[in-house]
C-alpha cells in the first residue's frame, strides 16, 4: 500500500479541515501546558495537568478518527439518542448534589469520571434543528410548521442550560437562530423570534436589576442572579481599574488585560506569560489572553483566521451537499464552534467575565472530547459533499455506500 492510499484511509475528508484541526490542538497542547502554573501550584504535581490534557487531546484524536469514518446516515440516526442522553444528563445533574461544585449542577459523576452533559445537550439541539429543518423542506425553504417543533424540542434543555449557565445559552440561541436563518425560515417567523428575544431581554434584564443586593447572602440560582446583576452594572460603568480595586473585584479582567498590553507584535514566546501565575483559570476561561501575551498580536490573529477557516469550509461543505440534513448540521457546528470561539476571545481582550473555553485549544475533558466529535461530524459530512457533488443525482444513503465501496477496495 503506497504512501498516498494510506494518507487517503486515515484522512479521508476535507483536507483544509484536518490541516487546521491539528495546528488548533498543537497550539493548546504548548498554551494548556504553558497556562497550568496556578494548577500544579494546587495540586504539587508539575507533570499531572500536562498529562491529563495530553491524555484528552490523543483520545480526541481517536474520536475524529472514528466519526470522520461514520456515514452520516449512521449520524441521522443518532440525533434522537443523543438529544435524549442529553437531556437526561441535564435532569440528572439538577438532582445530584454529589457533583456539584459551587452550588451549580453542570456535572455529573459517571464511574468516578465527572461528566458535563451541558456540552452533550448543545450537540443534541443542534442535530434536532437540523433533522426537523431538513424534514420540513419546500420549495420555498422551510416551511412554517418547523418552529413549533424546535421550540418544543428546544425548551425544557435551554431552560436548564440557561439556569446554569447564561451565557451557553445564549450560545445555543444564536447558533439555532442563525441556522433557521440559513434553512431559510418564514420571514415573519423570524422576525416574531427577532422581536420575541428583544422583549425576553428586557423583561430578564429589569428582573435581574430588581433583585435584591440580600440575594448575594443565599445559595443556588439567587446568587447567580445577584451574579448576573454584576456583571450588567461592570459593562454599564466600565470603571476605570485602579490599584485600589483590581485585586478584589477586577482580578482576572485586570491580569487579562495586563497580558495583552505586554504582548506586542509576536509576544514574549511559548511558555514565558508572567500573568498565567496571576489569572484564575488561564488555561481554560482566560487562554486566550495567554495566547496573545506569548505568541503576540499574530498568534491571536492566527488563531481566530483558524476558526473562522472552520466556518468558511463549513460553508463550502454544505454548499455541495444535495441532502438538506448534513447541510444544516455542518453550518450548525461551524457556527456553535465559532461563535462560542469569538466569545471566549471577546471575553479574554477584557469587557465582562463569564466562563466560556476556547474550543480544541481549554483544557478540558468533556468540552475537548465533544468538540472533537464536531470535527469527525464535519470530516464525515465533507466526505458525503465531494461524493453527492460528483454524482447530484444519487441519495444520501446510495452515496454513503458508494463511500463504503471505495474504502474496501483502497484497504
Amino acid at each position: 500500500m503506497g504512501g498516498d492510499q494510506l494518507k487517503r484511509i486515515l484522512f479521508k475528508g476535507d483536507k483544509t479541515i484536518w490541516i487546521v484541526f491539528f495546528i488548533i490542538c498543537s497550539i493548546s497542547w504548548v498554551e494548556v501546558f504553558s497556562a497550568t502554573s496556578r494548577q500544579i501550584n494546587e495540586s504539587g504535581s508539575y507533570w499531572l495537568p500536562i498529562i491529563k490534557h495530553t491524555i484528552f487531546l490523543a483520545g480526541g484524536i481517536v474520536v475524529v478518527w472514528i466519526m470522520h469514518n461514520m456515514k452520516v446516515t449512521w449520524i441521522k440516526k443518532l440525533t434522537h439518542v443523543i438529544y435524549w442522553l442529553g437531556l437526561a444528563g441535564l435532569i440528572w445533574a439538577q438532582f445530584d448534589e454529589g457533583s456539584k461544585i459551587n452550588d451549580s449542577a453542570r456535572w455529573i459523576k459517571i464511574m468516578g469520571l465527572t461528566f458535563q452533559p451541558m456540552e452533550l445537550a448543545k450537540m443534541g439541539l443542534i442535530m434536532v434543528t437540523a433533522l426537523i429543518t431538513s424534514q420540513h423542506q419546500d420549495e420555498d425553504g422551510t416551511d412554517r410548521f418547523a418552529l413549533k417543533r424546535i421550540a418544543i424540542y428546544g425548551a425544557l434543555p435551554i431552560l436548564i442550560i440557561l439556569k446554569e449557565n447564561l451565557s451557553t445559552a445564549v450560545i445555543i440561541l444564536l447558533t439555532l437562530y442563525a441556522m433557521m436563518f440559513v434553512s431559510r425560515y418564514p420571514k415573519k417567523q423570524m422576525l416574531y423570534i427577532l422581536a420575541a428575544a428583544f422583549a425576553v431581554c428586557i423583561m430578564g434584564i429589569t428582573a435581574i436589576m430588581s433583585a435584591p443586593k440580600s440575594w448575594a447572602n443565599e445559595d443556588g440560582f439567587k446568587q447567580k442572579v445577584i451574579t448576573w446583576q454584576n456583571r450588567i452594572i461592570d459593562a454599564r460603568k466600565r470603571e476605570p481599574v485602579t490599584a485600589e480595586n483590581y485585586v478584589i473585584k477586577n482580578e482576572q479582567r485586570t491580569y487579562a488585560n495586563i497580558a495583552i498590553a505586554s504582548s506586542h507584535i509576536f509576544g514574549c514566546g511559548p511558555g514565558n506569560s508572567k500573568q498565567r501565575d496571576f489569572i484564575p483559570h488561564a488555561y481554560s476561561d482566560f487562554i486566550y489572553a495567554i495566547i496573545i501575551e506569548e505568541l503576540g498580536l499574530a498568534g491571536g490573529i492566527i488563531v481566530l483566521l483558524l476558526y473562522m477557516t472552520i466556518l468558511y469550509r463549513c460553508g463550502k461543505i454544505a454548499n455541495k451537499c444535495e441532502d438538506p440534513y448534513p447541510a444544516f448540521l455542518v453550518m450548525g457546528i461551524g457556527m456553535i464552534i465559532t461563535l462560542q470561539a469569538l466569545l471566549h476571545m471577546y471575553i479574554s481582550v477584557g469587557d465582562f467575565v463569564t466562563g466560556q473555553p476556547l474550543p480544541l485549544i481549554s483544557q478540558g475533558g468533556t468540552s475537548v472530547i465533544i468538540n472533537c466529535v464536531y470535527i469527525g461530524m464535519i470530516l464525515s459530512i465533507s466526505r458525503y459533499a465531494k461524493k453527492a457533488s460528483a454524482n447530484p443525482k444519487q441519495s444520501l444513503e446510495e452515496s454513503e455506500n458508494d463511500n463504503m465501496n471505495e474504502n474496501i477496495k483502497l484497504s
